[in-house]
């Protein structure tokens, strides 16, 4: 009997047992709440009497208090006690404890996630930031460069090309000297084979010439003195100056043939001035001349060697 009233005891609760110990809870927890109501009821109860009175004197006299009786202390009576097969089986919410763990687990991990998504995020953010700042100070530096290598680039080339144009002025110009050194070596060379026909020539009998003479006629004669400035203020108004620098002033020689009434029938260079330029404007200036002046004797020679040079 024991055995069978300890295996029903340890038995898992039934549904309609359930409903039992919920009704026996219900109940024990009103009877709580009654007993909570009526004893702080009894505590705050007035118990003082209200007393009233006429005066008679000018100084009142007071009464004694009334004689106050403690109220009976109720008579708790023992409650029968329940047979065993009545008592209330506890009741398993250890499901319920379970659930409600899980919950609070499920909803501190969902913060954590929370937590940790919102970190990331704004790792993320700021790992964003850092990247874009980078690339904005890396486009910077890199334009920087840029613009400093096309401004060395340039500052190289404009060098270069100041260094090529004196280089071609410095040989330009020691071309022009070279030149002018070999006419002028020409020239001596030339007047002196000159030199020694006429002097050869003036040896003729009947020259009247003294011994360092250089003519080559008995005797002497030609165009006045100021004769071949004549004829250079004649032909410079129409020579068209080319583009020659200051420093340079190159000379050109014409053998210009005339008639004997001025008009100029031909025309030679017999010495280049090293400036195609020069040497052209005198030859036309020549044609546009057409006609010499007549010398202060009337006649005009038949040919006649000029020296022509810019800056004179």
């Amino acid at each position: 009997m024991n055995q069978a009233v300890l295996a029903h005891e340890f038995a898992p609760p039934h549904k309609h047992s359930d409903r039992k110990a919920f009704v026996f809870s219900v109940g024990v927890h009103l009877l709580l709440v009654a007993a909570l109501t009526w004893g702080v009821s009894w505590s705050t109860r007035d118990n003082s009497v209200a007393v009233e009175a006429e005066l008679w004197q000018a100084t009142p006299v007071l009464a004694a208090p009334k004689l106050v009786e403690p109220e009976p202390t109720p008579v708790v009576q023992d409650k029968p006690r329940p047979n065993k097969s009545e008592v209330a089986k506890p009741v398993d919410n250890s499901q319920a404890i379970k659930e409600a763990q899980l919950a609070t687990a499920k909803l501190k991990k969902l913060e954590q996630e929370k937590i940790e998504q919102d970190r990331q995020a704004r790792i993320l953010l700021e790992n964003e930031r850092l990247k874009k700042e980078k690339l904005l100070k890396e486009k910077a530096e890199k334009e920087k460069a840029e613009k400093e290598k096309i401004e060395k680039e340039k500052a190289e080339k404009e060098k270069l090309e100041k260094d090529k144009k004196a280089k071609e002025k410095a040989d330009q110009q020691k071309a022009n000297n070279d030149a002018a050194r070999k006419n002028d070596a020409e020239d001596k060379k030339l007047a002196a084979l000159r030199q020694e026909q006429l002097k050869r020539m003036a040896g003729m009998a009947g020259a009247s010439g003294s011994a360092d003479s250089t003519g080559t006629a008995l005797h002497s004669g030609g165009p006045s003195a100021g004769y071949a400035g004549r004829i250079k203020g004649r032909v410079k108004p129409n020579i068209i100056y080319p583009d020659i620098s200051a420093s340079e002033n190159p000379m050109a020689e014409v053998s210009v043939r005339v008639s004997p009434d001025g008009t100029i029938i031909g025309k030679k260079l017999t010495r280049p001035s090293g400036n195609a330029a020069w040497d052209a404007a005198v030859l036309k200036a020549i044609d546009k001349t057409e006609r010499f002046p007549r010398d202060i004797d009337g006649t005009v020679p038949s040919e006649i060697i000029i020296t022509f040079k810019p800056n004179e």
